[in-house]
């Protein structure tokens, strides 16, 4: 299937799920000083680009952000375009020896389903934050530093984040919420949850069957996968 242009997934207001790979696998973000620069850059552009980040979590070699485009695909692209440059600026510095981009994949930034009703964005924030479960690195997502977790179980300050509407619906008070969410994570990992999931990762479009259908471009024929 052709690749589907970046204007496709990304329109003004929608929800993307972003991540990318680094160049050959490298642990980009191995250090704790890399994530922390990263997040910066993204804190540092993200209002100028009208980029709203809803959760994250940064993994050794990518990044997992679902974020939401205010100001439309341009700026969306901009702002991943200015990101990524300084990010591999700085990490090539630090590396002395090393040039180049960090990221030479495309980047992919599927297009969720937004809305209380189908809690397709909870469930794209639920994959993120259980990264590091599935990769063996800790037991619960709570003891995990570097991913939006924290923030919306325990109500951990973080001015990263602008709180997903599909969580505030989960419940009354921040108290509620804060149950609800961690109840999302309650239940033992199924099999569906151990493993990479590619409805989430790789598809174009996440959501209702019905939605996926009225978002797929016509030319890509028939989508590939649809929401569990």
């Amino acid at each position: 299937m052709a690749r589907i242009p970046r204007r496709l997934l990304v329109e003004l207001g929608s929800t993307n799920h972003c991540t990318w790979r680094s160049h050959n696998s490298t642990h980009v973000f191995e250090l704790d000083t890399a994530k922390r620069f990263f997040l910066d850059l993204i804190k540092k552009y993200a209002g100028r680009y009208g980029i709203k980040v809803r959760s994250y979590c940064l993994m050794g070699t990518h990044p997992h952000l679902v974020v939401v485009a205010t100001k439309g695909q341009a700026a969306f692209s901009r702002f991943w375009q200015v990101i990524n440059h300084l990010f591999a600026r700085w990490y090539n510095r630090q590396q002395k020896s090393r040039r180049g981009q960090v990221v030479t994949q495309r980047m992919k930034s599927p297009m969720i389903q937004p809305g209380a009703n189908g809690r397709h964005v909870l469930t794209v924030m639920r994959y993120g934050d259980l990264n590091p479960v599935r990769a063996g690195m800790v037991r619960s997502p709570k003891n995990y530093d570097w991913s939006s977790y924290r923030h919306y179980a325990y109500g951990d300050s973080n001015d990263l984040i602008e709180d997903e509407p599909e969580y505030l619906a989960l419940g009354r008070t921040a108290r509620e919420r804060r149950i609800a969410y961690r109840h999302l994570f309650a239940a033992p990992l199924t099999s569906g949850l151990r493993t990479r999931r590619p409805d989430i990762v790789e598809a174009s479009f996440y959501g209702d069957p019905a939605w996926i259908e009225r978002h797929a471009p016509r030319a890509a024929g028939p989508p590939s996968w649809r929401s569990s």
